[in-house]
């Protein structure tokens, strides 16, 4: 008869000496996984911030060529040295440093402007390009070739009105005495209507140079930007104080009117004076500086501008008649001292780099 053990189940575990190991590997075998996966996690990520840090610094290099364009644009009259625009999420800080006095109409200065930017969803330092050009500075609104230009139309002249291209500043003017011109004419001609010749000045007197071009890039303005509405002037459609003229030259201001102006005879201003449409001069009006108008009204009245004078830039070629007195001379301070409100920036072709 056989007996049982009453405590044996028939089942038996037995130590395996392999399983230490094998807990082992699968330990092992995570920890690679997780950082296999650990490590492609940072690949990934450092192959985004090298994308996101490249479309950064290609932004902070177009922020900093925006800056340069702006200052170039934006800065008329007296600059600033240095400023900041806000562009594309970034800044542009731009300075003007000096370089060399050409002459009394022309110096030429470096600009630099500093792009920086960061992208908002990383955190790091910003990126940064730098970029630089040589830009001439024109003094002055326009260049002193003539004391009126007729840019349209022709010109009428009576024996009684006065066009002076001598130089009536004397000694008082900073800038060195010249006289100029007396009259260029664009498209149009000139006539002398009757009696003694009311034309003064070096030979020769007038100069006809058959297109209203020639006159605009003899004078060097730019009538399109001058009669924007987006332009900030001083004065808009009003005239500046009464007096204004007998204010140091320092003091001269830009007036524009947006379309037909008739002048009081109460007026006497100094600095640029604008009018987009017809200009009518009125009996005793005075004005010391620059006068620029689409069309000059042929009046019988007596006025007087001492500066530089251009008419017909509204290119529609009506005719201009001066007469009664009109005086209209050149003067060299109150010009310089009017155009130095129009001053601006022309960059050098092929002179922009960037810092590496």
């Amino acid at each position: 008869m056989s007996t049982h053990d009453a405590g044996h189940s028939g089942l038996e575990v037995v130590d395996d000496p392999r399983g230490g190991f094998v807990l082992a590997l699968v330990v092992l075998l995570l920890f690679g996984i997780g950082v296999a996966g650990a490590a492609g996690y940072r690949i990934v990520f450092n192959e985004a911030l090298l994308s996101v840090h490249a479309k950064e610094t290609q932004t902070a290099l177009s922020i900093a060529r925006a800056g340069l364009r702006s200052y170039i644009g934006k800065q008329i009259g007296v600059h600033q040295d240095i400023v900041t625009y806000s562009i594309n999420g970034g800044d542009a800080v731009v300075t003007a440093r000096l370089v060399a006095e050409t002459d009394d109409f022309e110096t030429l200065y470096l600009l630099r402007s500093e792009g920086v930017y960061t992208d908002p969803t990383f955190t790091g330092s910003a990126a940064r390009r730098t970029v630089y050009q040589y830009a001439i500075k024109r003094e002055v609104a326009m260049n002193h070739v003539a004391m009126m230009t007729q840019v349209t139309g022709d010109l009428y002249i009576e024996d009684d009105a006065h066009i002076d291209g001598n130089e009536e500043a004397g000694g008082g003017c900073p800038q060195a005495s010249v006289d100029i011109i007396p009259l260029i004419l664009g498209s149009g001609l000139a006539t002398i209507e009757s009696g003694d010749d009311p034309i003064d000045g070096p030979n020769p007197e007038v100069r006809e140079l058959g297109s209203a071009e020639f006159a605009l890039d003899s004078i060097g303005i730019d009538w399109d930007v001058l009669t924007d509405p987006n332009f900030a002037v001083d004065y808009e459609d009003v005239w500046p104080p009464w007096g204004s003229c007998g204010l140091p030259w320092a003091s001269a201001t830009v007036t524009r009117f947006n379309g037909n102006v008739i002048t009081p005879g109460s007026v006497c201003g100094k600095g640029v004076l604008i009018v987009a449409g017809d200009f009518t001069g009125g009996a005793g009006f005075q004005w010391n500086g620059i006068l620029l108008a689409g069309h000059i009204v042929t009046t019988s009245n007596n006025y007087r501008i001492d500066g530089l004078v251009v008419g017909g830039l509204d290119g529609n070629g009506t005719e201009t008649r001066l007469d009664d007195d009109t005086h209209v001379d050149y003067h060299r301070c109150y010009a310089f001292a009017a155009g130095k409100r129009l001053s601006h920036f022309e960059p050098v072709g092929g002179t922009w780099w960037e810092e590496m």
